[in-house]
């Protein structure tokens, strides 16, 4: 079963048990709740929670940035760049490749370039060589009508705080999928052991046959995301978790969001950023890593579907 179906079967069988008329509509797009002559909508993994106006911003990287920046909470840098073709007032000054070529020596040749509103770490490129950038961002801009490009941060812990109205409901860490050899495994049962229902039929290659000397590193994905691999956990670090909890609700606090999870990085000397806030919220993927896992993501969605009726 697919993520998208296991959703909305979550999410019908909260509304059985609440006494909510659930439909499916727009090739199964939207989910439409009705109950005591109220309507409500769930778009995607979207709940009707959020003003559409937050939902925009949320879901534009530097918007987002430009929005926290100003609230003086701490978030990791985005900055635009439009096609050069796009000679519109607003993409003045941002529509030069040189101004990513500058950027990138500025920033020791090290800088990551994205879709502006992309999700799920796709689209997302690490640049360490120049000559890669016109391609990449020229590749880009045919499925994208904006680029956010940041400095590559030193990421040591990528952790997901889920938030309803100034509430904690789920704090996990995301851990990369990177294995350590043993000298004797593979890389192939390094990481099926690291994460075997992501990896159990994705390691076809040659590559994956190799034998890992004693503490050789392998990485798949300097990226983060459950959904190209890394796996989540729970939070024990207590005074780490109230850190984390702290900047989340300075910058729920700050922008007024209703329902969202809320991304942020611990860098290699500790420091503490926002890198970005989501308004839809995706948790199928957490269920096997948490203990209880499908009740505690059941438990989550059914407190924002009781929040739509209140």
């Amino acid at each position: 079963m697919n993520n998208k179906s296991n959703f909305h079967n979550i999410i019908k069988e909260i509304c059985t048990e609440e006494g909510i008329k659930f439909s499916l509509l727009s090739k199964d797009w939207i989910i439409m709740l009705e109950k005591d002559k109220k309507t409500k909508f769930i778009a995607g993994y979207k709940f009707d929670l959020n003003s559409h106006g937050i939902g925009e911003v949320l879901d534009d990287k530097y918007a987002l940035y430009e929005v926290l920046k100003s609230k003086n909470i701490k978030v990791i840098e985005h900055n635009i760049l439009f096609s050069p073709s796009n000679n519109f007032q607003y993409a003045l000054n941002c529509n030069k490749y040189e101004t990513v070529y500058n950027f990138f020596e500025m920033h020791n040749k090290s800088i990551v370039l994205k879709s502006n509103l992309g999700a799920c770490g796709n689209d997302v490129y690490k640049i360490n060589n120049k000559d890669e950038i016109e391609s990449i961002l020229n590749d880009l801009f045919k499925r994208h009508h904006s680029i956010s490009y940041c400095p590559f941060y030193d990421i040591k812990n990528e952790y997901r705080v889920i938030i309803l109205n100034n509430k904690i409901q789920l704090i996990y860490k995301k851990d990369k999928p990177l294995v350590i050899g043993d000298g004797k495994s593979t890389i192939r049962e390094l990481l099926i052991t690291f994460n075997e229902k992501f990896f159990e039929d994705k390691l076809r290659d040659e590559e994956f046959n190799k034998v890992l000397k004693e503490k050789e590193i392998f990485e798949y994905s300097w990226k983060f995301n459950l959904s190209q691999g890394a796996k989540a956990s729970l939070l024990s670090d207590y005074e780490l978790k109230g850190k984390i909890i702290n900047l989340a609700e300075q910058a729920s606090n700050a922008i007024g969001l209703n329902f969202g999870s809320i991304d942020i990085i611990e860098t290699e000397n500790k420091e503490l950023l926002i890198m970005e806030i989501n308004s839809g919220i995706m948790m199928e993927n957490i269920e096997h890593f948490i203990p209880n896992g499908k009740n505690v993501v059941k438990s989550v969605y059914k407190d924002a579907v009781k929040e739509l009726f209140m």
